[in-house]
């Protein structure tokens, strides 16, 4: 591992976020966490509202969490057009997000578009997990920083009971619910069948149709990451489902379902299309399958009669978490990619009044933004919002 022996002179990185949903923690915030508390940068993660022109000038690299406003789009010229390295997350292709995203409709808006597209021209670099991605926006002279999302804390892999039932598992946003019952629904019910008791099956998020006919347990969706992995290492199962649609949106995506069920302790069973036929050695931690009844049948039912091979590979899996998906590990890459490009960074002070003037006129951006979000729930989401701040 690194060391801030090799960087005597630390690198002051600035995250802004507008809040630090997964996307953000998994593809920025956790490496420069990792790198920080190991002394090899010094860093900050600021919510763009708390954001001050001390921060900005303190910078040297400002990386800019997956943002969309034209707030946030002045306060990235700044940053840019004062010397600072700027650098924009981007994990999903957010300018050609599938109709049925809960979120398409927002991205599809003129001016969100081109808020994101300003952002990445005054980038210099775009931090990023899909190669695809890179391809697409990495342009004009503009580098691809590519990332690993890590497997956060990943469990020590302990053989389970053989004396209990198969446990198998989904876990997904409350969107992936489409994909359940086009894709599993008739090899599931084959499967339930066949074994019926010596199997159990849990949803957690997605709730797709066929639960009662699964007697499947359903865990609601939680919007706290730390929760959800939580939840999700204490159900201990044996194998998880991740079935996809193919599609161009879906191919820009990491594999991050993998990353979880490896820090799970969780052998998946994978739909084979991007993104999961880019995971390394892919054939030593799962199966893999095109998306037809008979295909996702047959995989389910040999990890279920071979104890030992499915045993195998949960181990596997548990090391490849702890291992190079690691957090330090996944950090330790993207910094010494990083590090060439950011030699010659010559930095001036920006303006002390521009940050006052883009805050004022953000109070009228965000309250036009939860109207248009919320409608007629506007005054309870931004009581909201104001006590959180208050009760933080």
């Amino acid at each position: 591992m690194m060391n801030n022996v090799e960087n005597k002179a630390l690198r002051r990185v600035l995250l802004v976020y507008r809040e630090l949903i997964p996307s953000i923690r998994l593809c920025g915030h956790c490496q420069l966490e990792s790198l920080a508390k190991r002394g090899i940068i010094e860093y900050r993660a600021v919510q763009e509202m708390a954001l001050s022109v001390a921060d900005m000038n303190w910078a040297e690299i400002a990386v800019l969490g997956r943002l969309d406003s034209w707030y946030e789009l002045q306060i990235a010229r700044r940053l840019h057009r004062s010397g600072r390295y700027v650098i924009y997350i981007l994990d999903d292709d957010l300018l050609n997000i599938s109709p049925d995203v809960s979120s398409a409709a927002f991205y599809a808006q003129p001016e969100v578009r081109e808020n994101i597209l300003g952002m990445i021209g005054e980038s210099d670099a775009l931090l990023t997990p899909s190669p695809l991605l890179a391809d697409k926006y990495a342009r004009d002279g503009r580098v691809a920083l590519m990332t690993e999302e890590p497997a956060l804390d990943p469990v020590p892999y302990a053989a389970h009971d053989s004396s209990g039932p198969v446990k198998i598992g989904f876990a997904g946003s409350i969107d992936r619910k489409g994909d359940l019952d086009r894709l599993l629904r008739e090899a599931l019910l084959r499967v339930r069948d066949r074994y019926g008791e010596r199997v159990r099956f849990e949803f957690f998020g997605a709730k797709p149709d066929f639960i009662p006919a699964l007697n499947a347990r359903h865990i609601p969706y939680c919007d706290s990451y730390d929760v959800y992995r939580k939840t999700l290492d204490a159900c201990a199962w044996d194998i998880g489902l991740a079935p996809l649609a193919a599609s161009e949106f879906n191919a820009c995506k990491h594999y991050n379902k993998f990353c979880e069920y490896a820090a799970a302790g969780i052998v998946g069973i994978y739909s084979d299309c991007m993104p999961y036929t880019r995971i390394p050695d892919r054939a030593l931690y799962g199966r893999f399958c095109s998306n037809t009844p008979e295909e996702w049948y047959d995989a389910i039912c040999a990890l279920i009669d071979d104890r030992e091979a499915r045993e195998a590979c949960r181990e596997r899996c548990c090391a490849c978490a702890a291992g190079p998906l690691n957090v330090d590990a996944v950090a330790d890459a993207l910094w010494r990619d990083l590090t060439p490009l950011t030699e010659d960074l010559r930095l001036r002070q920006i303006p002390g009044n521009s940050l006052k003037m883009l805050k004022l006129h953000n109070v009228r951006l965000r309250a036009a933004d939860i109207l248009k979000r919320y409608g007629f729930k506007t005054p309870f989401v931004a009581a909201k919002k104001v006590l959180g701040r208050i009760l933080r």
